[in-house]
This record gives C-alpha cells, sequence and structure tokens, in this order.
C-alpha cells in the first residue's frame, strides 16, 4: 500500500486501485485494515482468485481492482480515528463511503 493507493503486480494483472483522501487523525492501524479488508473481500467472493495449479492463479481483474478498492478504504478510514482497534471500520461503513466517493 503507498500513500496514493495500491500498487498491484501479479502475472495478468500490473497496475494501481487509487487511495481515498481523508484527514488523518492516528495512522494506528491502518494497514492492519488495508489487509482485513481485502481478506473480507476473498473470503466472500471465493471466485475472486481461482486456484489453476500448486502455484498458478487466474485473477478477475474488475473484481480484484473492487476488492483493493474496498480494501484501501478500510485503511483510508481506519486512520480517521484515535486507535488501532476503535477506529476499524463496520463493513457498512466502508460500502457507504464507497457510495460517496464512487458517486461524487
Amino acid at each position: 500500500m503507498v500513500s496514493d493507493g495500491w500498487v498491484s503486480f501479479f502475472a495478468e494483472f500490473r497496475g494501481r486501485v487509487a487511495g481515498f483522501k481523508v484527514t488523518p487523525v492516528d495512522t494506528t492501524g491502518a494497514g492492519d485494515a488495508f489487509v482485513s479488508g481485502l481478506l473480507n473481500s476473498l473470503a466472500f467472493d471465493l471466485n475472486l482468485i481461482q486456484k489453476l495449479t500448486q502455484f498458478l492463479f487466474l485473477l478477475d481483474e474488475k473484481r480484484l481492482r473492487e476488492a483493493l478498492a474496498f480494501a484501501n478504504a478500510c485503511g483510508a478510514l481506519a486512520v480517521t480515528e484515535r486507535g488501532a482497534i476503535p477506529a476499524l471500520p463496520t463493513k457498512e461503513a466502508v460500502l457507504q463511503f464507497l457510495s460517496k466517493v464512487t458517486t461524487a
């Protein structure tokens, strides 16, 4: 994760998913929130990454970008409050945030 988004390099996908501008209060837990958001997306969309062989994965780029945007939003929201655990956003808060920034 970088300050202006996520840079990713996979065999099938090289690119950047933009970050979100927020006013940071406490950056503790931002990375944890990002990883939690990404894992949430992977857990709820098992077809996002389909294992073809032991070491080869097929990525759905559109859904991967959506998952990374969700994770970026989790990290962005986590820095807007104090404390690592209290600042972790709910899924509903992330979806509400994404609906505002993607339609604005």
